[in-house]
């Protein structure tokens, strides 16, 4: 794999005595490194990155000093997570409150693009089902990727729970068509219980960390930020070049620039979500979210 590096000839001059670059001009590259900076402002980063539902379970949490939800598709809220709400700034933490195992059904699901029942075959409207079908069928739909399936969906093998046993259920143990958002979705439901699945009840709390804006960037600052201007060099020029059009790159093994680099960013903590799994850097007067992520060809 060829790399395109940016300054490719003003690192190898800063960091030729550090060890390999690992794939300047090497066309036979199969792994390597990314490092990203990006500028970063913390508060509005933060609304960008919030999905729906936790904006739901957040205010609820601020707004009713606690917040409860039960499901069986996984946690609504990563944890702990930080949410703004009214101009301030909270921190929003979980715990379970139960954990129950419940029958469950293999579904399996299938929908793509102009599909459409064969002829004859009665198609039931997703509202008409009973309430132990819609639940099943809503956790094992897929999510949708602006506000559509491009290429359509395949669902196999989903453990849908059914607490009642499936009584009442019109799709256990049938071939049934479902028409769901304007699609015709063919649904198959095995005839007998194939195991169970888990129903959790989390709740979550909400804990003040600023009042405003400028309270909540000194929080994270004096939490997360991590003051690279003492680094060498040719750590610096890694880090110029990172913050630049596109990103840095490197082969596999990495210089020995870059594998201190990471050495020293390991010893710190990333920010918390749901900003996942960047670092918050100071160097030469600027702050940035910084990223490092391997690939392999």
């Amino acid at each position: 794999m060829s790399l395109h590096r940016r300054g490719a000839l003003s690192i190898a001059a800063s960091l030729l005595a550090g060890g390999c670059l690992g794939g300047i001009g090497n066309d036979d590259c199969t792994s390597g490194v990314y490092v990203d900076a990006e500028p970063f402002d913390p508060v509005a980063a933060l609304e960008d990155r919030l999905r729906e539902q936790e904006r739901g379970v957040g205010a609820e949490a601020v707004e009713n000093d606690g917040a409860r939800r039960t499901t069986y598709a996984g946690v609504p809220f990563r944890e702990p997570t930080l949410f703004p709400h009214g101009g301030a700034f909270y921190r929003i933490s979980r715990e379970t409150v139960e954990s129950v195992d419940v029958p469950a059904f293999e579904l399996d699901a299938e929908w793509e693009e102009g599909q459409s029942a064969p002829a004859g075959t009665e198609v039931v409207p997703f509202a008409d089902l009973p309430e132990n079908d819609r639940r099943a069928f809503r956790l094992a739909m897929p999510e949708e990727k602006g506000g559509q399936f491009p290429e359509g969906f395949s669902v196999g093998i989903y453990p849908a729970p059914y607490p009642d046993g499936g009584e009442g259920s019109r799709l256990i143990g049938e071939t049934t068509w479902v028409e769901w958002e304007d699609r015709a979705v063919r649904v198959e439901v095995a005839g007998e219980r194939t195991g169970t699945t888990e129903r959790v009840t989390y709740a979550f709390a909400a804990e003040r960390v600023a009042a405003d804006a400028a309270g909540f960037r000194a929080f994270l600052a004096d939490a997360y930020l991590v003051d690279l201007a003492d680094a060498p060099e040719a750590q610096l020029e890694i880090l110029r070049n990172a913050r630049g059009e596109g990103s840095y790159e490197e082969c596999l093994p990495a210089s020995d620039a870059l594998a201190a680099l990471r050495d020293r960013l390991d010893d710190e903590e990333k920010l918390p979500e749901p900003y996942r799994n960047d670092w918050y850097v100071a160097f030469e007067g600027e702050r940035s979210r910084l990223s490092v992520s391997e690939w392999v060809a």
